[in-house]
């Protein structure tokens, strides 16, 4: 029985080793950096309630409550809210990778030197978060990188600095915290102004509107071409509930491109999306120590799941499979 285990354990990973044999793009959510810090979208919601009038305080979705018209007016202010809730605790992300914990980030560093190693030596990475967690491991640990900014210094976007080879592509599709609105253009700036208006997109109604404006257009156009080209996906603690990405990689896991996630609690909306999947795999926390895996190997196979000891669903400890 124990040899049968092993066997299926085996097996496992090897299909992990299997979808993931070219680098994959990696589409890096908000669950991949809470347990840095980083507020959640539960956690913005909770502090909205707080700080906003008129804020439904009964709500738990905050992308479908900021989609309400009646708050359309207030997104100025609610964008403050969320840069400076997730601003201070990237601050304290910054200390906490300079003074002497850098091991922390370990999972992060492997995950970009894993991929990195391979012909043309390019890493394309997708996200929606505005935090600087990479940004800060890849700094920290040398890794060659671009967001489409140029420079150090009131940076000006230029998405020909996106290259296909010898970088990794780091594509914010939703803004950073360092954008802010310089005479009229959006430029990255080292340092964080209070007082003025973060260029951020915020969840709901508005971030339709505002995805059409420069360089937001050129980034969702850039994530788009590299979901598109993928020959896999990895998916780090990202709920699929973006409609900006979301269905453009569910076309491409239908067509049988592989697909691995790894996060605390996969979300319905993400298990809606995924079973559509010729082929999967997802990692979620079982219980302490103890891994839940879900996959499907090929488009004619069941979908099946087994219980694993040990921490797989955290980056650092799935790395161990590669």
């Amino acid at each position: 029985m124990k040899e049968e285990k092993n066997e299926i354990v085996e097996s496992t990973f090897k299909m992990v080793q299997n979808f993931l044999k070219n680098p994959p793009l990696i589409v890096w959510g908000s669950g991949a950096t809470v347990s840095f810090g980083i507020p959640s979208m539960g956690a913005l919601n909770e502090r909205l309630k707080k700080e906003i009038s008129d804020f439904d305080i009964a709500n738990d979705n905050l992308e479908i409550e900021l989609g309400k018209e009646k708050y359309q007016d207030k997104i100025p202010e609610i964008k403050k809210v969320i840069w400076h809730e997730i601003n201070e605790a990237d601050k304290l992300v910054l200390e906490r990778l300079t003074t002497n914990n850098s091991r922390d980030f370990n999972g992060i560093k492997l995950l970009i030197q894993k991929f990195i190693e391979v012909h043309p030596q390019v890493l394309n990475i997708v996200t929606t978060n505005y935090d600087r967690v990479l940004e800060y491991t890849m700094s920290y640990y040398d890794i060659l990188f671009t967001d489409g900014f140029y420079g150090k210094v009131l940076s000006s976007f230029n998405e020909n600095l996106f290259q296909t080879k010898n970088v990794v592509n780091l594509i914010k599709v939703h803004g950073s915290l360092n954008w802010f609105n310089i005479n009229g253009e959006i430029r990255y700036v080292n340092s964080c102004f209070d007082n003025y208006t973060p260029q951020i997109i915020a969840p709901g109604k508005s971030k339709y509107q505002e995805a059409y404006n420069s360089p937001y257009r050129e980034l969702i156009q850039n994530a788009d071409s590299a979901i598109k080209e993928a020959s896999s996906f990895l998916v780090i603690g990202f709920g699929f509930n973006d409609e900006h990405l979301t269905p453009r990689i569910k076309t491409q896991i239908k067509k049988g491109i592989p697909i691995v996630l790894i996060t605390k609690k996969i979300t319905d909306s993400a298990y809606t999306e995924l079973r559509g999947a010729e082929r999967y795999i997802l990692f979620e926390e079982n219980s302490a120590g103890q891994t839940n895996v879900i996959y499907k190997s090929n488009n004619s196979e069941i979908e099946q799941s087994i219980v694993l000891a040990g921490d797989f669903w955290q980056l650092s400890k799935f790395m161990e499979i590669l």
